[in-house]
């Protein structure tokens, strides 16, 4: 599995100013987004600047790019525009293998999840060249198929986003929590979504990025824990054996391999 960020954090493309205070609030990876948060006529503009900025700087930090609907010529220009240099793109509204036709090769997608054919199809999608990973939009979801955005109600696409990154190896990047004053909210939601398989959850202020990594990265007990298991694991030579009363096989071992390379202790 490609690495991947437990927290990126949502950027304007028309506000590289929030960069900073963004990487000096721990962020663990940058969406730089062309499309939700810039107004249509800011659009060219943010897109130069955006350009002009990447060129010039190099960011130590998993970076991407979310540009525009690839079903408008926006879209299709933002493509064309960032196609050359090495930042992962996030597609909105992908929702067919149908897509990949207008992506170039070599570019590393993430293909943004949020329509309901998109979930139909999401086999084909999440199997499709070049994804690395697949990103949940639930507010565009809800608002299509007409239900509330709150957790039981988006549990079955997320549950199959899940499902199919577990079948193709790749990362899976939860929807952003909506109310930023709400901080029971976001942990309760990161909780359950770290529970059932996601890989990460995006945010979207500086305030709930180290609420997410609260729930998604591994304490430090837990991180000696999977070093003891995978120790005593090589050195046993058993394909399943007991440690501190846990009966331990293979998938088990997998699950402690995953905790150490989320925390960066998989060196």
């Amino acid at each position: 599995m490609t690495k991947f960020p437990i927290s990126p954090i949502f950027i304007p493309a028309n506000k590289l100013d929030y960069v900073d205070k963004a990487l000096n609030s721990g962020a663990d990876g940058i969406i730089f987004d062309l499309e939700d948060s810039v107004l249509q006529e800011d659009k060219i503009s943010a897109r130069d600047n955006l350009y002009a900025f990447l060129v010039k700087n190099s960011l130590d930090i998993l970076s991407y790019i979310r540009i525009n609907d690839l079903n408008t010529e926006t879209g299709i220009t933002d493509l064309d525009f960032f196609k050359d240099l090495d930042y992962g793109i996030i597609i909105p509204k992908f929702e067919s293998d149908k897509d990949f036709i207008k992506i170039p090769d070599k570019l590393s997608i993430i293909p943004l999840i949020e329509t309901p054919l998109a979930i139909k199809n999401l086999g084909k999608i999440a199997s499709g060249r070049n994804v690395t990973g697949l990103a949940f939009g639930a507010a565009d979801l809800s608002s299509i198929i007409g239900s509330e955005m709150n957790w039981d109600s988006m549990l079955y696409a997320r549950s199959k986003i899940i499902n199919e990154c577990s079948i193709n190896n790749i990362f899976s990047i939860d929807s952003p929590f909506m109310d930023t004053l709400d901080t029971k909210g976001l942990e309760s939601e990161s909780k359950l979504s770290k529970s059932i398989g996601f890989n990460g959850k995006a945010t979207i202020n500086p305030s709930q990025i180290n609420v997410v990594k609260k729930y998604f990265l591994p304490t430090d007990e837990e991180i000696e824990e999977a070093k003891e298991i995978i120790q005593a694991f090589n050195e046993g030579n058993k394909g399943v054996f007991s440690f501190k009363g846990k009966v331990i096989d293979k998938p088990i071992i997998k699950i402690m391999e995953n905790r150490l390379m989320i925390s960066g202790n998989d060196k």
